[in-house]
C-alpha cells in the first residue's frame, strides 16, 4: 500500500521517476531514532537510476524495525531531471524507563525479567498487556493468587515511564496435604520426600508454590522409581478456598507394578571377565530393580575399570545415554538388566597444570592428588578422591580436576583448576557453655600459612600477603572468662618438607578458677610423625608444663594441699590414629580411632606415672532423604587407665560429666570425691580416677531444612579408683543443632539429659548447652 501511494504521488506531479538518476537520498522526520540504524536498512543510492521495487523493499524493511508507525517515499525533480528521494517517517513513542512498584514478595529484578521491553524499545500495547500477564502469572506460581497488575497511563504518555503497579494479594495457607492412590508407602512415609507442608502457628508458615508443588510430585515418583515401582508416576493438584485463604494439595499416585531382576548380561568386556564384572555390582539376578542399585552398579564397573587406568571406559544405554540398561519383559514384571561396557583404551598420567593459586604453593595443592603421577597410568578412584580432598580442603572454595585430551589418546594432561579461600582470620566474638562458662574471644588464624614467607615490605605484611601459601597452620587464640580463660598459640605443619612426616607446636597458658581453689597451667608441647597412607598416622609427643594450685580453701580435698604451688609435668607420649570418616566438621561415616600411651616423669618433673588411653567414633548413615540429608547413627567408646596406684596428682586424673563428655551431670561431675583436709570426711570437691570408660550411641536426623537436626542419645561409663564397673552410670536425653550460618557451621547445641542410673556423690545437670557468637 505505501509502494502505490508513492507511485500515486508521483503521477500526481506529472513526472514518472522510474528509471531517472538520484541526485540524493533524504531521510525525513527523525528526532530519536538514529540515522545510522535508518541509513543501513535503505538501498536506493546515489547515483543510481530510480527504481521503485528497490523503494519498495526500503519501506518494508524501514516498517519492520518496529520503531516507526507510517513509512512513505517522495521525491522532487531538480532542473537537470535527477531526482531528491525523502523517506518520511514517523516515529513511534520510546520507553524512557521500564519500572515495577508495590512489589514486596518479589523483587524487582525477578518481576522485571518477566516483562519483554526496556528502556529504548517503542511502546507496544500488546507486549505492556504480555508483561501484565507474565506478572500476574509469576505470582500465582509464588502461590499470591489474588495479586493484580495495571500501569500508568498518564505517566507513560506524559513522560515516556512505563510502570507496572501491583497490588499483591495474601497467599493462601495450605491446610491439609493428602495423597490417593498410594497403597505401597503410607501418607507419613511420603510427606518425609517433600517440602510441601500445613501451616502451624509459630512454626510453619504453610505457604503455597506451585512449583514446589510440581517438584514435590516429581520427587515422590522418583521415591517409587527407586524402590522399583519404575512406572510410577504422581501429580500435583491444588485447591483454592472461595475466599483465597486456604489451600489444599493433593497428591495422586499410580504405583504400578514392582520390577525385580530376571537377568543380567555383560557386553563389551575384554579386559574383566563376565564374572569378576557380576561380582562387582550390587544388582543381583531375584532382586528388586532399584535405580540406587542401577548407579551403584555403573558406579563400580567404572571404578574396576579406573583401578586400570581406563578412565574414558563408559557404560551405554541402546539410546546413547550412559548407564545400566533395562529391557522391559512383555506382561511381566521382570525387568532384564544389560551392563554394555565400551572399554576404551588405558591412559597414562601427562603433564599436569595447576591454574588458580595465586597464593598457594603448587606442592600444596599436589600432595592432596591421588592417582595422579606423571608417567603411570591414571588411576580413576583416585580422581574422585582428588577431586574430594581438594574440595574439603580448608584452602579452597572450589576445585576442579579436568583429564584433557581425547578418550582414545593413551597421553593424557591434567588441568586442576582452584578457587582460593581468604584463609586468614581475625575474628572478636563471645561464647557460653555449660562446662567453662563464659569467655570472650579474640583469634588470629591462618590455615594456609607459610612461616618461610617473610615480608619484602610493610604493607605486604599489613595486607595479608606475607607468611602465607604453605598450607601450614597457625593460630593465636585469647579467650577470658569468668571461670575458665584460654591463651595458646599453636603450629602446624602437615607435610615435613613434601614428605608423609608431620610436626606440630602449641604453647599455651590456663587459668582454671574452681570453688575452693585456683589452677594455672603454663606450658608447650611438641610433635613429630609420620602418616601411612591416608587412614593411619603416628606421632611422638613431648610436652611439659608448670602447674600452679595456689588460693585453697580449708574446706578443700587433701589431694589438693598435697600439691599446692608449683608442679612440673613433663611427658613422653606415643599417639597412634585411624581415620576414615568422611566430613572432618559433621561425619556421616567412617570412623576414628586414636590410642596413646604416655609416660610422665620420662623427661624429669615432679611425677612418675604411665597412662594409657584410647577412643573409637563410628558413624553410620542410616537414611539419606531426596534432599541428600543424611540421618546419622553413631557410637562413641574410650577408655583410660594410670597403671601406677596414687602416682598421679588429681589434675591428671581423670574425670567426666558436662556437655562433651557425659550428659546429666556437671563438668566433672562425675568420679571420685576428695577427702577434706579441715573435717577429713568425703566433701564435694572431684578429684579424678585412674580408671576411665565411657560408651555412648546417638542418633542424628533433620527437621527443617540444613538448619534444625534432632539428636536422641544415650551417655554412659564411669570414672573410678580402680579397674570396673561396680560404679557405672547411665543417662539418656534428647537435644537440638542448630546451624545458623552467618554464626559458623555449628554454633548452638543444647542438650536435655536425665541420668537414670548414677552415685550417691554425683553432681547431676540436666541441662547442656553450647554457643558460640563471632561479632
Amino acid at each position: 500500500m505505501l509502494a502505490l501511494w508513492a507511485v500515486a504521488f508521483a503521477l500526481a506531479q506529472g513526472v514518472d521517476p522510474q528509471g531517472r538518476p538520484v541526485h540524493s537520498v533524504q531521510v525525513v522526520g527523525l528526532r530519536q531514532v538514529p540515522l545510522a540504524l535508518v541509513e543501513n536498512q535503505i538501498r536506493l543510492q546515489p547515483g543510481q537510476p530510480y527504481d521503485s521495487a528497490i523503494v519498495q523493499q526500503d519501506i518494508v524493511r524501514l516498517t519492520h524495525l518496529g520503531r516507526f508507525n507510517t513509512v512513505e517515499a517522495r521525491f522532487e525533480q531538480r532542473p537537470d531531471g535527477s531526482l531528491d528521494v525523502f523517506y518520511v517517517v514517523a516515529e513511534q513513542a520510546l520507553l524512557s524507563d521500564v519500572q515495577v512498584s508495590g512489589n514486596k514478595k518479589l523483587n524487582d529484578a525477578e518481576l522485571l525479567g518477566k516483562v519483554l521491553l526496556r528502556a529504548g524499545d517503542p511502546v507496544d500495547p500488546f507486549l505492556i498487556e504480555r508483561g501484565i500477564q507474565r506478572i500476574e502469572q509469576a505470582y500465582q506460581e509464588a502461590g499470591y493468587f489474588a495479586t493484580s497488575v495495571s500501569f500508568d497511563q498518564e505517566l507513560l504518555r506524559d513522560s515516556g515511564i512505563l510502570l507496572y503497579q501491583i497490588r499483591e494479594g495474601l497467599s493462601p495457607r495450605i491446610r491439609r496435604v493428602r495423597f490417593e492412590g498410594n497403597q505401597v508407602f503410607t501418607d507419613s512415609q511420603l510427606k518425609s520426600k517433600i517440602q510441601t507442608n500445613t501451616y502451624i502457628l509459630l512454626f510453619r508458615k504453610g505457604e503455597l508454590n506451585r512449583e514446589r508443588v510440581r517438584i514435590d510430585a516429581s520427587l515422590i515418583r522418583d521415591f517409587y522409581r527407586q524402590e522399583g515401582y519404575l512406572d510410577a508416576q504422581c501429580g500435583g493438584e491444588v485447591s483454592i478456598s472461595d475466599n483465597l485463604e486456604d489451600a489444599e494439595v493433593v497428591f495422586h499416585i499410580e504405583e504400578g507394578r514392582r520390577y525385580t531382576v530376571r537377568s543380567i548380561r555383560v557386553e563389551g568386556n575384554q579386559v574383566f571377565a563376565t564374572e569378576d564384572i557380576l561380582s562387582e555390582i550390587p544388582l543381583k539376578v531375584g532382586d528388586v530393580y532399584t535405580l540406587q542399585r542401577e548407579r551403584d552398579s555403573e558406579r563400580r564397573v567404572l571404578d574396576l575399570y579406573g583401578k586400570l587406568g581406563f578412565i574414558s571406559a563408559r557404560l551405554r544405554k541402546t539410546d546413547g545415554t550412559s548407564g545400566v540398561d533395562r529391557l522391559f519383559i512383555r506382561d511381566s514384571a521382570e525387568v532384564d538388566a544389560v551392563v554394555r561396557i565400551e572399554e576404551g583404551v588405558a591412559s597414562t598420567v601427562g603433564k599436569v597444570t595447576i591454574q588458580g593459586n595465586s597464593q598457594t604453593k603448587d606442592s600444596v595443592i599436589l600432595r592432596q592428588m591421588r592417582g595422579i603421577e606423571p608417567g603411570r597410568p591414571f588411576d580413576g578412584v583416585g580422581l574422585r578422591t582428588t577431586q574430594d580432598r581438594l574440595t574439603q580442603s580448608a584452602l579452597f572454595h572450589e576445585a576442579n580436576v579436568t583429564v584433557l585430551g581425547q578418550p582414545e589418546d593413551p597421553l593424557r594432561d591434567v588441568l586442576v583448576e582452584v578457587d582460593e579461600r581468604n584463609t586468614g582470620r581475625l575474628s572478636f566474638g563471645a561464647g557460653i557453655n555449660s562446662d567453662a562458662g563464659v569467655a570472650g574471644q579474640v583469634s588470629i588464624e591462618q590455615s594456609n600459612f607459610d612461616i618461610a614467607d617473610f615480608p619484602e615490605t610493610f604493607r605486604e605484611f599489613l595486607t595479608g600477603r606475607a607468611f602465607r601459601g604453605a598450607g601450614q597452620y597457625f593460630s593465636i587464640v585469647l579467650q577470658p572468662g569468668d571461670q575458665y580463660s584460654r591463651y595458646s598459640i599453636n603450629f602446624r605443619e602437615p607435610y615435613l618438607l613434601d614428605s608423609n612426616f608431620f610436626l606440630s607446636a602449641s604453647s599455651f597458658f590456663f587459668d582454671d578458677r574452681r570453688e575452693d581453689w585456683d589452677e594455672e597451667r603454663f606450658g608447650g608441647s611438641i610433635g613429630f610423625g609420620q602418616r601411612f597412607g591416608d587412614v593411619w598416622s603416628g606421632q611422638i609427643r613431648v610436652g611439659a608444663e608448670n602447674v600452679e594450685i595456689s588460693d585453697i580453701d580449708d574446706d578443700a580435698p587433701v589431694d589438693v594441699f598435697d600439691v599446692e604451688g608449683n608442679n612440673l609435668v613433663t611427658e613422653l607420649g606415643l599417639i597412634l590414629t585411624r581415620n576414615t570418616t568422611d566430613s572432618r566438621l559433621f561425619p556421616t561415616r567412617g570412623s576414628i580411632f586414636t590410642a596413646g600411651i604416655g609416660r610422665a616423669g620420662a623427661l624429669g618433673g615432679d611425677f612418675d606415672f604411665t597412662r594409657v588411653t584410647a577412643r573409637l567414633q563410628k558413624f553410620w548413615t542410616v537414611h539419606e532423604d531426596f534432599f541428600e540429608r543424611k540421618t546419622v547413627l553413631s557410637t562413641r567408646i574410650e577408655f583410660g587407665v594410670i597403671l601406677e596406684e596414687d602416682e598421679a596428682p588429681f589434675f591428671e586424673r581423670f574425670t567426666a560429666g558436662g556437655h562433651r563428655t557425659f550428659r546429666g551431670f556437671e563438668f566433672r561431675g562425675v568420679g571420685p570425691r576428695g577427702i577434706r583436709a579441715d573435717t577429713e570426711t568425703r566433701g564435694d570437691d572431684p578429684v579424678g580416677g585412674d580408671w576411665l570408660f565411657l560408651f555412648g550411641v546417638e542418633y542424628n536426623f533433620p527437621v527443617f531444612q540444613d538448619i534444625l537436626r534432632i539428636v536422641l542419645f544415650t551417655d554412659t561409663g564411669t570414672v573410678q579408683d580402680d579397674v570396673g564397673f561396680d560404679e557405672y552410670r547411665v543417662s539418656i536425653g534428647a537435644g537440638v543443632r542448630i546451624k545458623i550460618p552467618f554464626l559458623g557451621e555449628a554454633p548452638f547445641a543444647l542438650d536435655l539429659a536425665y541420668p537414670i542410673i548414677k552415685e550417691e556423690d554425683d553432681e547431676e545437670q540436666y541441662f547442656s548447652f553450647s554457643l558460640d557468637v563471632p561479632f
